[in-house]
Formats: C-alpha cells, sequence, structure tokens
C-alpha cells in the first residue's frame, strides 16, 4: 500500500497495477460524474495499458496487474478474452518459478540426477509476507484458470504436472508476518505428503483443495468411454466411485469451524461467515453436482450403463444446499462482495432445477426465479451473471409457453431450448452459443398446438461424457439409430455408441431406484 499511496514516487509497474485497478472496480463506483461514456473510455485505456504493459515484462507486479485484470475479462464472459489472458498468465508465472516452491525437487533434487533443473529467476523474498504473497498470486492464477476452463472443452492452461506448491496460510498468519507452514497441494507427481500443519490452514487453503478436486472431476469427465463395453464401463464406474469418495472425505476432513454449513448460515448465529468461507461451499456444491449429474442425466444409455438414482439425488441434495447458501448471501447483504465464481455456482445449480423440473417432475421449482433474479442483480456489476440470467429466463418462458399450449391441446412438446439445457454436458458457452442462435419460440392464438416444433436436427449431438463442449456445426444424422455419424466428436473427449444397444434421450430421465448401479456398489 505504501508503495502505491505513500509519498515516494509511483514506478510504472505500480502505476501498471492502479490501472488494472480501475479497469476492475469501476463497477462498483457510484460517482454521479462517470456517465456510461467516460466510464467506458476510462475502463477501455486502462486496460489497454495493462495489457500492452503486461505481453513485454514480467514480474510479480505484473502479474498482479494481470491477475486483476483478468477477473474484469472472466466476469465479462465466458469467452476468447479471458482465455488469452489467461494463457499468458499460466506461461509467465511457471516461468517465473511461482508454481513450485523454492524447497521443490524441481529446483532443489534430494538426490543425484541429470534432469534438467528450473533457474529461479526471482530474488529471494525479504520477508514472509512477501514469500506469502506470491504464493497466493500462483493460486489465485490457478483458481481464475480453473473456473474459466471448466467453462469450456479446454485442457487447463496450468498444468498439474507443473505444480508444487504449498497451500495458503490463514489470513491471520499471513498479516502478522508470522512464518508457517502449511501442507503440499496433491498432485499425481508428488509423493510425500508428510509435512501437515492443519491449524495453519484457513478457508482460502481449503478452497484450493477443493477446486484441485473439480479439476480432477474436469479431466475425469473428459476421457472417452464405450458404454457397450462392460470392462470400460466398469472401468469409468470405479473412477466415478474413486472420486465421489475423495469428495465425501475431503468434507468430513474440514475441521468443525468450516464443516457444517447448516449451522454457520443459522439466522440465530452472530457470526458472519466471511466470502472465502461462502466460496469454499459453493464451490464443493459445485463440484458435486459436476460429478453425479453425468450419472443421474446420461444423454445415452445402454443395457450395461443407466442413469443413476442415487446421483440425482446427490445433485438435488446439492442444489437445496446452494439455495440456502445463496439466499444467506441476498439476507446478508453479501452479493455485492462475490464474484463470477459465486455466480457460476449459482448457474450450474438453476439447470439442475430446470432440467429435473421439465424433464422429471414436470413442474419446476419456484426456487428457479430466486436464482434468476439473484443472477440478475449480480448482472449489475458482472455481465456473464446477466449472461447468465437472460439464459435461464428465455428457457423459463419458451417452458411456460409449452406447458400452456399442452394445456390446450394435451400434447407435451419440449421447446429446443429446454432440450438444449438438458444436456448436462454442455458448459455455459456452448449454451449461450446455442439457444441464442435458436429461433424464438412462437406461438398463434387460435392454434392448439405450438406454431413451431423443434425439428429433430435442430439439437445437435455432443459427446456424451464431455460436459463441457465447444459448439460445432450439425452433423449428418446415420437414420439406423438416430445419432451422429461420428459421435466421438473427431477425437475429442467424448463417449462411442454403438448401433446395438445405444438409446438417445434427451427429456426423460426417470430411473428406477432399485436398480441403481451406485447404490448397489456403496451399499
Amino acid at each position: 500500500m505504501d508503495s502505491l499511496f505513500g509519498p515516494s514516487t509511483l514506478e510504472e509497474a505500480d502505476r501498471i497495477l492502479l490501472h488494472a485497478i480501475v479497469v476492475t472496480t469501476l463497477r462498483f463506483s457510484t460517482d454521479s460524474r462517470l456517465s456510461d461514456e467516460r466510464r467506458k473510455h476510462y475502463h477501455d485505456v486502462s486496460k489497454q495499458k495493462v495489457v500492452l504493459y503486461g505481453l513485454e515484462n514480467s514480474s510479480v507486479r505484473t502479474l498482479q496487474a494481470l491477475v486483476i485484470l483478468a477477473l474484469d475479462l472472466v466476469g465479462s464472459s465466458n469467452g476468447p478474452p479471458g482465455w488469452n489472458l489467461l494463457a499468458l498468465m499460466a506461461r509467465s508465472v511457471v516461468q517465473l518459478g511461482l508454481s513450485v516452491e523454492s524447497t521443490s525437487t524441481a529446483v532443489a533434487p534430494k538426490y543425484l540426477s541429470i534432469y534438467t533443473l528450473r533457474a529461479m529467476v526471482l530474488p529471494e523474498p525479504k520477508s514472509f509476507i512477501e514469500d506469502e504473497c506470491r504464493r497466493r498470486l500462483f493460486w489465485m492464477i490457478f483458481l481464475l484458470d480453473r473456473y474459466a476452463t471448466i467453462a469450456t472443452a479446454f485442457e487447463f492452461a496450468l498444468d498439474e504436472k507443473e505444480i508444487d506448491r504449498m497451500l495458503p496460510c490463514r489470513d491471520d498468519l499471513w498479516t502478522k508476518d508470522q512464518p508457517v507452514e502449511t501442507r503440499w497441494f496433491r498432485t499425481a507427481q508428488r509423493t510425500d505428503y508428510a509435512l501437515n500443519k492443519p491449524e495453519n490452514l484457513g478457508a482460502f487453503s481449503y478452497y484450493v483443495e477443493i477446486l484441485g478436486i473439480l479439476s480432477r472431476i474436469h479431466l475425469f469427465l473428459k476421457k472417452p468411454v464405450d458404454i457397450s463395453a462392460p470392462s470400460d464401463v466398469e472401468a469409468w464406474q470405479s473412477e466415478y466411485r474413486e472420486l465421489d469418495g475423495v469428495l465425501t472425505s475431503w468434507k468430513l476432513s474440514l475441521p468443525s469451524e468450516y464443516s457444517s454449513m447448516a449451522r454457520l448460515i443459522d439466522p440465530s448465529g452472530s457470526k458472519l461467515a466471511n466470502c472465502g468461507w461462502v466460496m469454499l461451499h459453493a464451490t464443493n456444491q459445485t463440484a458435486i453436482i459436476r460429478l453425479h449429474s453425468s450419472a443421474a442425466y446420461p444423454t445415452t444409455t445402454s443395457h450395461i450403463f443407466t442413469a443413476s438414482y442415487s446421483a440425482s439425488q446427490r445433485c438435488q441434495t446439492a442444489v437445496e444446499n446452494i439455495i440456502a447458501l445463496t439466499k444467506y448471501v441476498v439476507n446478508n447483504g453479501m452479493l455485492s462482495k462475490l464474484g463470477p465464481p459465486f455466480a457460476f455456482t449459482i448457474w450450474v445449480a438453476s439447470r439442475l432445477l430446470l432440467v429435473r423440473g421439465s424433464t422429471v417432475e414436470h413442474q419446476v421449482s419456484p426456487e428457479i426465479h430466486f436464482f434468476v433474479d439473484t443472477l440478475r442483480e449480480m448482472g449489475k456489476y458482472w455481465k456473464v451473471a446477466e449472461r447468465y440470467s437472460t439464459i435461464l429466463q428465455r428457457v423459463l418462458d419458451e417452458y411456460r409457453e409449452s406447458e400452456r399450449v399442452m394445456g390446450v391441446s394435451g400434447e407435451r412438446v419440449t421447446p429446443s431450448t429446454v432440450k438444449i439445457l438438458a444436456d448436462m454436458r454442455r458448459c455455459a458457452y456452448d449454451l449461450d452459443f446455442l439457444i441464442s442462435r435458436q429461433p424464438k419460440h412462437q406461438s398463434r392464438a387460435a392454434a392448439v398446438t405450438p406454431a413451431r416444433t423443434p425439428a429433430s436436427n435442430e439439437l445437435e449431438y455432443l459427446d456424451v461424457f464431455d460436459f463441457f463442449n465447444l459448439p460445432r456445426l450439425p452433423m449428418p444424422i446415420d437414420a439406423s439409430f438416430g445419432l451422429p455419424g461420428d459421435p466421438t466428436g473427431g477425437g475429442m473427449g467424448g463417449i462411442h455408441v454403438p448401433e446395438a444397444g445405444g438409446r438417445f434421450n434427451i427429456t426423460n430421465f426417470m430411473v428406477d431406484a432399485n436398480s441403481d448401479w451406485l447404490f448397489k456398489s456403496s451399499g
């Protein structure tokens, strides 16, 4: 703070950091002198300065500015602007050596070896505050990369193989400049986890851990699987159960002050939870939906791969928890303090409410309106939240219209936007792309059927286990079983459905609880 607002002259890097702060915080300004035109002018000028400086310079200060700018871009859309900047940040953070600890075997091998070592280009930190500041800078880039990538079909820009970091410590220990150790972030490469000081961990520490688990789920659901091959299905279900166990174990291992969401959002409680704690639990519920929706609402099934009732129940419980958490946030005036990641959690829960209500229960929960209104409120600050609410509102409107028409004609016709939304493998970016290009659902007052019934080829098939896939041009339909000629999508993670036994279904996810493969295996 002294370097930015103290008596000394500002260096160029500090000035760029201030420009980044202006870009991201202008949305919160209530200064009446800021017209929309002036606001946009200041935003664009400062953004340009940060981007150009970031392309030509590599330092901790530069990365701090880029992280703040990235929050603005990720909060504005799920599209390319944020991806490009995150790619730059991911490479820069690795090249500066911020993705590993100074004691990591990547820079300090414990035995004689001939492998290539990383050079630590940054000077040694002058204090624990500076050391922890660098660590937290890395984890913020990790956080932004994970959220931006989970909304697409891409691989993570920041590969887990390049990470060998300890978790951030509690906030109070950091501000006191009190040197402490925590524990290592779990990766496939690291095997030594002897160091474990849970007393030094805080909400941000556990937040990073659950994001790591969410990352594993994302990568798992991108793997191809042949649902006609018993060995493939068995291997998929085994890894699925393993990840379910990881989620459960992580939750049970949380200290009591972090583990009980119900206790902390109790209206009679005197202590107000902070934003870090809220995001910790929001991300946990998102990860639960992310994993179990693949088994609860599969677009394609076979005689050996069917929907799981237990998975659908876990999804439903997660949605109920998100409803309670969001009401707590709204009632305590915390909504403006939470950013795009919380909007993403509401979006995920809203989709599941709509899918379940329109395909299973045929009655959408009234809580969907609370979610849409909350996203619209967040949209005052973050455009991506406004876009989420717009998509959901359109689907709701078309669903209501289809229900009204059914009351007249007796025939249930599912609107194309509901069909698109019901494919739980689709991401926010994908849905925005597809739904915005669907013709508006129209009806004539004198007609007993909708003026426009969605054609069978309006919903092009997407790979079943590619939850967040990129849009592609519609492919020819194979008349033999009603699926695209190349179900694997040109090599992207997906599912092979043979002619025999594959069933494509997007509007009916009813399951038999007594034949649940997940329930039987876990019981």
